[in-house]
């Protein structure tokens, strides 16, 4: 197959060597298609898009009653506590990562994408650590922000 033809002309070149052809640097395999075709693209999974998408706004809007419950009863219950860590953790760290996935993807950025997205892994996961001692060993995120405002 001629180089004309891989892009789509109709004319054809004359015959050139594998050696030559690779001493240029072109390599056929990395061309798929002609000009003409389309751009290949996943196929559409309803699991990774909509339910995900789902999973974010079911989060976001649980944080309007936890926040409503930590300021009613703070430093009392322990439960709205975890709560409220547990649903801040998953709300930021997704929020985050859609940031990664918009703007530092991995076919742009083959190893800054995956290197920030374990950055994020290991800052959530020192969070999630940092929180449940604070809440279980000290007087709890509620209690520390009532504090904050009354000071």
């Amino acid at each position: 197959m001629s180089l004309v033809s891989i892009v789509g002309l109709n004319k054809a070149l004359p015959f050139q060597s594998a050696l030559s052809m690779a001493t240029r640097g072109f390599h056929a395999a990395y061309i798929k298609g002609t000009v003409n075709d389309p751009a290949e693209y996943p196929a559409p999974n309803a699991a990774h898009g909509s339910y995900h998408w789902v999973f974010e706004r079911v989060i976001a809007v649980s944080l309007i009653p936890l926040f409503a419950a930590a300021t009613v009863k703070h430093g009392a219950c322990g439960m709205v506590d975890a709560s409220l860590s547990v649903a801040l953790l998953l709300h930021s760290h997704m929020g985050f990562e859609q940031v990664l996935i918009d703007y530092v993807e991995k076919r742009k950025f083959p190893k800054t994408g995956p290197i920030a997205k374990w950055i994020l892994r290991a800052a959530t996961l020192t969070a999630a650590v940092g929180l449940y001692e604070f809440n279980t060993n000290d007087i709890g995120i509620t209690e520390l922000v009532a504090r904050l405002w009354t000071a």
